[in-house]
């Protein structure tokens, strides 16, 4: 507006501001943009700096190779106990003398009926001297007991007990031997026969085992008669030594 006191004259541009000396500062290049634009007459869009990536999170650690080592071998003690400690249980293994229960008994057919069959599935344990045997497959494993006037594999022809309170005699083998070689059969017309011999090991006289088994077993052709006029039978379990 006028200044003039009187108030006249026309109306004119207002005072220009007094030029200020910038010579001395430097012009940034984002000043100078922006000056540029609002001279322009565009819109005016604040400098913004790049945006920084977003910090990734921290990968998680890894096992180092002796953790792994560390559990392999405890999963590698765990397995041994289980298999080891029914082995070396005191309650599983009896103390030396104690006879060891065979399981239950197996019924016998007094009467057996066409098929000759006394008791199925019994365990030699419960094999009687003098029985015969079909469905045989070694001396440690159950077998059927039939009539020995029907077709057999094998025959128990003679058991010795030993003394529950012995020790174990070093010649077990060969003392079992002799006890079944003393024992006499009878010729069999269709088969070849075998006599083998089951007897206790020092293991498992730790556990009770007492029982020498002598089986005649036929190896060609089958039996169909008993081999024994009487089963031989020693029992010295309640026999004590002086």
């Amino acid at each position: 507006m006028d200044t003039r006191p009187d108030g006249s004259g026309d109306e004119s541009t207002p005072d220009a501001p007094e030029p200020t000396d910038t010579a001395g500062t430097p012009e940034s290049p984002e000043a100078s943009e922006t000056a540029e634009a609002a001279g322009s007459g565009d819109r005016y869009v604040p400098y913004l700096p790049p945006r920084q990536p977003e910090t990734a999170p921290a990968p998680r650690p890894r096992l180092q190779r002796g953790w792994w080592i560390a559990i392999g071998a405890l999963v590698v003690v765990t397995l041994t106990v289980f298999v080891l400690w029914p082995l070396l249980s005191p309650a599983q293994n009896g103390p030396s003398g104690e006879t060891i229960e065979p399981g239950p008994t197996v019924s016998r057919n007094a009467e057996p009926g066409l098929d000759g069959i006394v008791a199925r599935e019994v365990p030699p344990a419960q094999v009687v001297p003098g029985d015969c045997l079909t469905d045989f497959e070694s001396v440690g494993e159950p077998s059927t007991v039939v009539e020995c006037n029907r077709d057999h594999e094998a025959q128990l022809v003679g058991r010795k007990l030993w003394p529950t309170g012995r020790a174990f005699p070093e010649d077990m083998q060969a003392a079992a031997e002799r006890f079944c070689a003393m024992i006499e059969l009878d010729s069999a017309a269709n088969a070849q026969v075998i006599v083998e011999i089951s007897h206790p090991t020092q293991g498992t006289w730790d556990e009770g085992d007492r029982r020498v088994d002598c089986l005649a077993v036929a190896h060609d052709g089958t039996l169909n008669d008993s081999l024994v006029a009487e089963p031989v039978l020693e029992d010295w379990t309640d026999h004590v030594d002086g």
